[in-house]
């Protein structure tokens, strides 16, 4: 009789041991799968909230190039210095990674100029060129003017603009007209590796008419129509990064991108 209750206590203890282990062994599992899941969520996590904060973080960015650079087109080409000037120091005042606008002071003819672009009988060309923005000298706003030709290069960010104008009027037919996506892309240009960008207002269907036969002949009187080109200098580091999920990233940074020539 004693040793029937021996063999039973010993076979119920071996059951418990047996069933301590297998919870044991379930409960490590568990705890490995959680692990495991929560790490990938944690990782997936990382990845997605990026595009949150490069989009809380270019916001700035997106509004300047979306909204306020556009601007320019409200003054239908009649900027002077003086009006440049005061509408460039909002800009750099709201968006700080502005650096440096130059400002072209332009005309269209019927008439070839001298530094430009000259379209069969249609010339583009600067009548003054000003430099606006912080630590800039007083005595170096003004870098050009058809006095004083010498002063300044023209520069490839005039020249390629003006060649978009002068391509874009070339090929424009006068019966349709254009979608405003189709004027905005050809009338600015992102200049990625030089962190510029370029902006010329965007001329009235009249204007781009006119312009049309300016190219094709002579016109008696020949007229001249005005047009405002900014070249906008952008400093990246300037960017303010907005970190919306502190508790995931530590620090953010802006690094340049290089990649080697293949």
């Amino acid at each position: 009789m004693i040793l029937e209750k021996k063999s039973g206590y010993r076979k119920n203890f071996s059951l418990s041991v047996t069933f301590i282990v297998l919870i044991s062994i379930l409960f490590i599992l568990s705890l490995f799968l959680a692990f495991n899941y929560s790490k990938k969520s944690i990782e997936n996590e990382f990845v997605s909230e990026k595009v949150n904060v490069l989009e809380q973080s270019i916001k700035p960015y997106n509004e300047f190039f979306q909204n306020k650079m556009p601007e320019v087109s409200y003054y239908n080409g009649f900027l002077d210095s003086s009006t440049a000037s005061k509408f460039v120091d909002t800009v750099v005042l709201k968006y700080p990674f502005i650096s440096k606008v130059t400002f072209y002071d332009t005309e269209v003819k019927n008439t070839p100029v001298r530094d430009g672009i000259n379209a069969n009988h249609l010339g583009i060309g600067p009548k003054y060129i000003y430099q606006f923005g912080k630590g800039i000298n007083p005595d170096s706003i003004k870098l050009y003017s058809e006095d004083n030709t010498n002063s300044f290069d023209v520069s490839d960010d005039f020249n390629a603009m003006a060649y978009k104008l002068a391509t874009f009027v070339g090929q424009l037919d006068t019966a349709t007209v254009p979608t405003q996506e189709e004027l905005f892309t050809n009338f600015s240009v992102v200049n990625s590796n030089d962190n510029k960008i370029s902006y010329l207002n965007i001329p009235r269907r009249e204007d781009l008419k006119a312009y049309k036969q300016m190219m094709m002949r002579k016109l008696n009187p020949a007229p001249i129509y005005q047009q405002d080109m900014m070249v906008f200098q952008l400093d990246p580091g300037k960017i303010k990064i907005i970190n919306t999920r502190p508790l995931l990233y530590q620090s953010i940074k802006v690094e340049p991108m290089t990649y080697d020539p293949i």
